[in-house]
């Protein structure tokens, strides 16, 4: 099975660069860890105020923030695959002077992770003060006998921030014409070149 690196990228799509007011900090958000209880109800989100040219909304919304920003298609799209190891955080996407343009919309927050780094094999860097997690990621090689057959949205366990899908996820994406995303092949992935 082929293994895709999920990314929002849009030349032209709106860009967040904030969470709702009381959201859980930035890294709780990469922990791959249940925030429902902890995330705000009815929180507001807005278009960043330095890309004040980027307005069009699509399925995945790019953000700084490090999260998959998503419609609620997305969400609909993966509970029909069956994949169970996702929590959907909705709010509310606002424009830049704070009108809402988009109810429907959540941070889509993947649950646990895999073991997908190959750490022989791949190109990284390690952060220097945890001494763990990965700050970058070039030529990723894949530790197929560490994903879980049974995987369809996960988490690289040695970088929580990024996302990798099965063929089948890439495939139901497409056919559902979702917007927004791309899907780069994981195998070879380099995080600066995307």
């Amino acid at each position: 099975m082929n293994y895709w690196v999920l990314k929002a990228e849009s030349p032209d799509g709106a860009i967040i660069d904030a969470m709702p007011k009381d959201s859980p900090t930035n890294w709780k958000l990469s922990k791959g860890e249940p925030l429902g209880r902890q995330f705000p109800m009815g929180g507001k989100v807005s278009f960043s105020d330095h890309f004040m040219d980027r307005r069009k909304v699509y399925d995945f919304v790019r953000n700084t923030v490090g999260v998959l920003l998503v419609s609620s298609r997305v969400n609909q799209v993966l509970k029909e695959l069956q994949v169970d190891n996702t929590e959907f955080l909705p709010v509310t996407l606002c424009d830049h002077q704070w009108n809402p343009v988009g109810k429907d919309y959540g941070v889509l927050n993947v649950l646990g992770s895999q073991d997908v780094i190959d750490m022989q094999k791949s190109d990284y860097d390690i952060d220097p003060i945890t001494q763990k997690e990965l700050t970058r990621l070039g030529n990723l090689v894949l530790t197929k006998d560490g994903i879980d057959p049974k995987a369809q949205v996960f988490r690289a366990r040695d970088m929580m921030e990024l996302i990798l899908i099965s063929d089948r996820v890439r495939e139901a994406f497409v056919n559902a014409g979702l917007t927004g995303f791309v899907a780069h092949p994981a195998e070879g992935f380099d995080d600066m070149f995307a």
